[in-house]
């Protein structure tokens, strides 16, 4: 016996779509026959006053006695001269107005092209039009619309009577209804729009249909070729199908539960056995602040905390199942301990590894790692290796402190030593120097010859080059006390943008200022030589633009850039130099800020020193960003400081 189509969810579907349709299209036809009794007394309420108007120029007429046939003889036809017609026309706002005879003669009319011609409407119109003007009565023709435009007219006929109350004639007027035109033009517009939206919805409503019902039936195939049937079920077709459904999944779901329970009795039942132990779970160590890591005897990760997502800048869902040597690529030595553990069942503790991203910073990490053996209580160390836990702490700012006080250390040692040792220097440079311009000058008449001069000016440069890095040591070595004053950073920065732009040295380099540049307390004076190194080592990464249109980094003349950038930081501030020249090499930048370390030519490798150096006074850092041939970006950080009233330590 064949069901009713109600009784299945898809013929539920299909009759609800159904009746929706058919509800839009009787709603749609209803709005559109509103639309048409609205248009429609809108002309009969314009075909009303223009009938009015009719009348009013008929009385204009005879009351200015130019109906000749209201003086003649009955029957006798008036006749109205066209120049009067048009300028009553014009009087009245009208298209036109004419004299026709009762079978649609045109007799006069405002426009005098017409006179002679037939009326159209009026020739071709009923016995019944002809005896409501007989009558007396008015007509109003059909609305007059130029195709595919909003311009339209209206026509009103009045008889014109003699004193027998006999029509001789019919007076014509025609006026323009933008109004009726606009209501007829939309009511179309309306209407075509609608009738298209309906056909568009009807094949929307079959296309969703389908795709409505086609899981629904793919669920349905499903359910019926499952092995064995559902105990208790019946098969689609002879029950409610959407309960065939959640019956039958139901029971799936059922059936999952119980083997799932079983698989766990059977995995413990085998940790029991010794035959293995399972890794660490992520609910154990997804609270961890330190990164946790598990992989499993092959080396495919099978445990990651959100502290590893954090600190290694992985994401679980790609990280998942690969292997220790793609995931860590970038740490070598990280990758060599975790392999080791593999093979060898080595732990190691306390292992500082250094990390570095694509940007140039290294992050450090303190790592432990141990391995996962399937019996550690009783076998010991002979027992096979299941995996590895790798355990990872970020230290890099433990070690940045850590550094910064063994650099203030060690440049108070440095400074004790180096005023003795500088004092001999300058003691022999002056020596030299004296001696050389004694050989410079000569002492006989002929005077020294050229070749002794020029090698006596050669040791006066080198002497002087010599001092100058002496000066900069010291500077750099000698212990210095902060004098701490309010800054206004933004006026500094300005002059020092001024000095720079300035400078001839400085030619065809563009320097821009950007960002918040606010007051700190800070010692001006190493605050302004340290952007000023900033400044000079920007300038020194363009070769292009001191030697030439192009040069190893790539610039051209004009193109040349450097960024100064402030932002607040809590009280503090963190001003940016950044340039688009040549950029540093990865491996020079761990050594960037080692004294006399240079790749310059006549460079004397203290500029960047003196930069740290100020710094870590200011309890602040100095943090590079750079590849080479992108540019490269310094940023100076300045922490906030309790007050001017304390006193600042010495070096």
């Amino acid at each position: 016996m064949k069901r009713s189509p109600l009784r299945t969810y898809e013929g539920q579907i299909k009759t609800f779509l159904f009746l929706l349709v058919l509800f839009l299209a009787a709603a749609i036809l209803l709005d559109v026959h509103l639309l048409v009794v609205a248009r429609d007394a809108i002309q009969e309420e314009v075909g009303g006053r223009l009938a009015l108007q009719a009348d009013l120029v008929r009385a204009d007429l005879e009351r200015d006695q130019m109906l000749r046939g209201l003086r003649g003889e009955a029957g006798t036809v008036p006749y109205i001269p066209p120049t009067l017609l048009d300028r009553l026309a014009r009087l009245k706002g009208m298209i036109g107005i004419e004299i026709l005879t009762t079978d649609g003669r045109v007799l006069s009319s405002s426009r005098a092209e017409r006179v002679g011609r037939t009326d159209a409407f009026l020739a071709g119109g009923g016995e019944a039009d002809r005896r409501r003007l007989q009558a007396g009565g008015s007509l109003v023709a059909p609305l007059d619309r130029v195709p595919r435009s909003r311009y339209a007219t209206l026509a009103a006929y009045r008889p014109i009577q003699d004193r027998s109350r006999a029509t001789l004639a019919v007076l014509k007027v025609e006026s323009e209804v933008p109004v009726l035109a606009a209501a007829h033009f939309n009511l179309t517009l309306i209407a075509v729009i609608q009738a298209a939206g309906l056909a568009l919805l009807v094949v929307l409503v079959i296309l969703f249909a389908r795709w409505l019902l086609q899981p629904y039936r793919r669920l349905l195939r499903a359910a019926g070729q499952a092995p064995g049937q559902m105990s208790g079920l019946a098969p689609a077709g002879r029950a409610d199908e959407p309960d065939y459904l959640v019956a039958a999944f139901q029971g799936v779901l059922d059936k999952l539960r119980a083997q799932e329970g079983e698989l766990q009795r059977l995995r413990q039942d085998r940790n029991g056995a010794g035959q293995g132990v399972p890794l660490p779970g992520d609910h154990l160590v997804g609270g961890m602040s330190s990164a946790v890591l598990a992989f499993d005897r092959d080396g495919s990760l099978t445990v990651l905390n959100a502290a590893a997502e954090r600190i290694l800048g992985l994401q679980r869902g790609a990280a998942i199942g690969r292997r220790y040597g793609d995931l860590l690529g970038g740490t070598e030595r990280l990758v060599d301990l975790i392999g080791r553990s593999l093979k060898t069942g080595e732990s190691f503790s306390r292992e500082v590894i250094p990390r570095a991203d694509g940007g140039g910073k290294t992050t450090h990490l303190g790592a432990m790692i141990a391995p996962i053996r399937s019996r550690p209580d009783g076998a010991g160390s002979a027992a096979p290796v299941e995996g590895v836990l790798c355990l990872l702490t970020d230290l890099t700012e433990i070690k940045v402190l850590r550094d910064r006080v063994g650099l203030k250390e060690n440049l108070a040692s440095l400074g004790e030593m180096s005023a003795g040792i500088a004092h001999e220097f300058r003691n022999s440079l002056a020596t030299l120097q004296g001696l050389a311009r004694l050989i410079s000058r000569g002492t006989g008449v002929a005077g020294p010859s050229e070749a002794t001069r020029e090698n006596a000016e050669a040791i006066l440069r080198e002497v002087g080059a010599i001092g100058k890095v002496v000066d900069d040591f010291l500077r750099y070595a000698r212990p210095v006390n902060l004098d701490l004053s309010e800054i206004d950073l933004a006026r500094l920065v300005e002059d020092l943008a001024r000095d720079f732009q300035d400078d001839p040295k400085s030619a065809g380099i563009a320097i821009a200022i950007e960002g918040t540049f606010p007051r700190i307390l800070a010692d001006p004076i190493l605050v302004r030589q340290a952007l000023h190194n900033l400044l000079l080592n920007a300038a020194e990464s363009f070769p292009a633009a001191r030697e030439g249109p192009a040069g190893p980094g790539g610039s051209t003349p004009g193109a040349c850039r450097i960024i100064l950038r402030g932002e607040p930081d809590h009280g503090g501030a963190r001003i940016t130099v950044e340039d688009n020249g040549a950029g540093i090499p990865e491996a020079d930048l761990p050594r960037l800020f080692t004294p006399f370390f240079t790749t310059k030519e006549r460079g004397s490798g203290l500029g960047l020193a003196l930069v740290q150096k100020a710094a870590v006074l200011h309890d602040g850092h100095v943090e590079v960003r750079s590849r080479t041939g992108a540019g490269t970006r310094f940023t100076l950080a300045l922490p906030p400081r309790p007050g001017a009233s304390e006193t600042p330590p010495s070096l």
